[in-house]
């Protein structure tokens, strides 16, 4: 493995608490196998595009891309699947880490935004609703991880191509927050027909080169790329003598509240994160030693972002080298945050500036911009400045030092979170329909939404995107949230998944009839973040925006996540919002998978959260306090332990449960007697099963109607049929006050 020479292994002499660092890193592009061949790839400019033989489906003549490297995987698992599980063990086995052992507080933390497209392909194909068992992707994380232990939790999360850096910034949260000792975090997207034909629908394929902040560029490349990098607290790696690659010294996230597929042309979006990394880690522009923009190459993401560079750099930004990476590598997707943080530390650690490709100094289009071209140079790097900007104007940045960055990070403020509004949405209505004619309601009707959503940009969200819009509006109405405190919001949403009825249109046409014949609205609606870009924009919330995907416990994972944003101190609001649509495919493939008919029902629940010093000065009401929460991932057949294990950490009362004679209503049954929990909701039993949603349902029911007293406390529960375990804990609070900071 790439590991660090001795010179590297210079450890400060300060207080470094509180600070995360990266002790190791995976990286397999169209460049190499390791962070060390990518990274030289990458400095002698001798990636090149060829054609892509992984594709499935046949491309225009021409079409070339940056399909990763061939590895031997000695496995039969799907490709995503297989690249994935060697990037993460060559980041364990740098970092000095077992790949497995007693790893209780070890997570992983991915982004992505395709997960296991390529299962949908081949199920359209065959028919074998088998197929889709490698879709979700919770399925990804399972057959990645296999033979390696992250006992501590899985989650994965999406915010297109920001995807990577996303989950970068969620793990520096969890290890904060004391959640865990070691996160494996990055991101990952597998060549696919699906991302091919979509962003040549919406005409950003380029013919030519890939040529960033050029005069005259025409668009992207398709890439391939699979990153992670080992994160842990400062003083805990030094204390294992672990190589110390990068401080991961600030991060920073915004929305654009703008377009789904258009970034703001003002960069005003992008530079504020940019500007949130750079205050956190306490770096002035003049000491930026290399800029890695997102730079697509297409036209007005070029524009976009070196509008929001010129804001961010002021003075400095001819002297500050800007270089787009993608002209090596072509676009990864979700994986492109990582894939270029992992080179960026590369860069920082051997000290040079890396250039950009195919572009010439005299082609620049951006006066005063100083954008890397040439060969690459030796350069003494104090900071980089990393940036994502995906789809529905998500804005993600990182700023890694080789030092202890001057900004003091102190451990998070103990700050009580409250839950201010509620809202629930399902086909049978809410309060639960006890009615037998519920199940035969599996969809809500839009009729029931029609004061919720108005407009002519309604008509084309996804029935996905108008379950959390509409769910959201409700719950912030009943949380009283004025328009400023919303532009100031963050929002963390969940499906477990997001637009099936859209993806499946979308993917059917393609395999019928050509990846020409793609549908740019259905692509663009379909993406797992739709829903975050049209709350961004519908409710012109500016802050994070981010959505935990593909396992049924993404609900109360997107609840625990905004929960610790909000006591580190990240935000004074966050918005929580689950949905899920039903739709035959769901049914079949679960059908297929657990050997027992599981009916998907339509239904969306929408959480406030406010800081209790927030909602203490805007004098409202909360329904409870969030106390605690906490995550567990194990192999199905020792799910047992996992499920028991967090029901005592969060000394439950409530099961979110499955009503399908499945092996996960039997875990959850032996789980209850081992912890003598004589109350377990089964909600399922009355509204049919809601998947990510359900968990959040039975929250707004016991808050709603069964938690009577103040101080009143409960843990709800939910798992997942691949071994994920999350659960959260919740007290009445005084339904006349909120309680006064640093109390519960």
């Amino acid at each position: 493995m790439n590991q660090l020479s001795p010179a590297h292994h210079e450890y400060p002499r300060v207080d470094v608490a509180g600070h995360v660092v990266i002790t190791g890193a995976g990286l397999i592009t169209s460049a190499g196998a390791t962070p060390a061949e990518c990274f030289r790839s990458v400095r002698d400019h001798t990636c090149e595009f060829r054609p892509m033989s992984a594709m499935e489906a046949s491309l225009p003549a021409g079409s070339v891309g940056s399909q990763a490297v061939d590895i031997d995987t000695r496995s039969d698992a799907p490709r995503e699947a297989a690249y994935l599980r060697q990037a993460i063990r060559d980041a364990l086995t740098a970092a000095g880490l077992s790949l497995a052992g007693d790893c209780r507080r070890r997570m992983l933390m991915l982004g992505t935004t395709l997960h296991g497209i390529r299962a949908g392909g081949r199920f359209l194909r065959n028919g074998d609703p088998a197929e889709l068992e490698h879709f979700l992707a919770n399925a990804t994380n399972a057959c990645a991880a296999e033979g390696m232990e992250f006992a501590g939790g899985v989650i994965t999360t999406c915010s297109a191509c920001s995807s990577g850096l996303g989950a970068i910034a969620l793990a520096t949260t969890l290890l904060r927050g004391g959640h865990a000792d070691v996160v494996v975090a990055g991101g990952y997207d597998p060549i696919s027909e699906y991302a091919w034909a979509g962003f040549s629908s919406l005409r950003l394929v380029a013919r030519g080169d890939l040529r960033p902040f050029a005069r005259g560029r025409e668009g992207m490349k398709l890439g391939e790329g699979y990153a992670v990098v080992v994160l842990e607290r400062a003083n805990d790696a030094i204390a294992r003598c672990a190589p110390v690659r990068a401080y991961v010294a600030g991060w920073g996230e915004s929305a654009d509240a703008h377009h789904l597929t258009q970034p703001l042309p003002t960069g005003d979006g992008a530079a504020r994160a940019m500007h949130e990394a750079m205050q956190r880690a306490g770096v002035v522009p003049g000491e930026i030693g290399l800029a890695v923009a997102h730079a697509t190459g297409t036209p007005d993401n070029d524009a976009s972002e070196a509008a929001a560079l010129a804001t961010v750099l002021g003075n400095a930004r001819g002297t500050v080298p800007v270089v787009g990476l993608k002209s090596h590598l072509g676009h990864t997707l979700g994986g492109a945050g990582a894939v270029e943080l992992v080179l960026a530390a590369e860069a920082m650690r051997e000290g040079v500036v890396l250039t950009c490709r195919q572009v010439g100094a005299d082609a620049v289009e951006f006066e005063g911009l100083g954008v890397a071209t040439g060969p690459s140079r030796a350069a003494s790097i104090s900071a980089t400045l990393n940036s994502s900007l995906g789809f529905g104007g998500a804005n993600t940045s990182v700023v890694l030092t080789p030092q202890p960055p001057r900004a003091s990070r102190p451990s998070p403020p103990s700050r009580v979170v409250c839950i201010t509004g509620i809202a629930a949405l399902t086909a049978g209505g809410w309060p639960y329909a006890r009615a037998a004619d519920t199940r035969e309601r599996v969809s809500i009707d839009d009729s029931s939404l029609g004061e919720l959503l108005s407009g002519r940009r309604a008509r084309r969200l996804s029935a996905y995107s108008k379950y959390t819009v509409a769910a959201l509006v409700r719950a912030v109405a009943d949380a009283s949230l004025p328009a400023h405190a919303l532009e100031r919001a963050s929002a963390l949403l969940a499906s477990m998944h997001g637009s099936p009825g859209y993806c499946f249109d979308y993917y059917s046409q393609i395999v019928q009839e050509g990846v020409m014949a793609a549908n740019p609205v259905l692509f663009a609606e379909g993406v797992p973040n739709a829903a975050a870009a049209h709350v961004s924009a519908l409710l012109g919330v500016r802050g994070a925006c981010q959505t935990i995907i593909g396992s049924r416990t993404s609900g109360l994972d997107a609840l625990s996540l905004g929960a610790l944003r909000i006591r580190e101190g990240a935000s004074d609001v966050v918005l929580v919002a689950v949905a899920e649509e039903a739709h035959p495919a769901i049914d079949r493939a679960y059908e297929a998978a657990l050997g027992a008919p599981l009916r998907s029902f339509a239904g969306a629940c929408a959480f406030v959260l406010e800081s209790a010093a927030h909602a203490h000065a805007r004098d409202v009401r909360p329904w409870a306090t969030v106390d605690a929460s906490h995550w567990a991932w194990r192999p199905p057949a020792r799910m047992t332990e996992a499920m028991t294990d967090v029901m005592q950490k969060v000394n439950t009362r409530c099961i979110a449960g499955t009503d399908a004679g499945t092996f996960l209503e039997r875990v959850e049954r032996l789980s209850a007697r081992r912890c003598r929990v004589d109350i377990a909701t089964r909600e399922a039993a009355f509204i049919g099963e809601h998947f990510a949603t359900t968990p959040l349902l039975v929250l707004a029911d016991v808050l709603q109607h069964r938690l009577q007293r103040s101080g009143e406390s409960t843990g709800i529960v939910c798992g997942d049929w691949l071994g994920a375990c999350v659960g959260v804990r919740v007290t009445r609070a005084d339904r006349e006050r909120p309680g006064k900071e640093g109390q519960a």
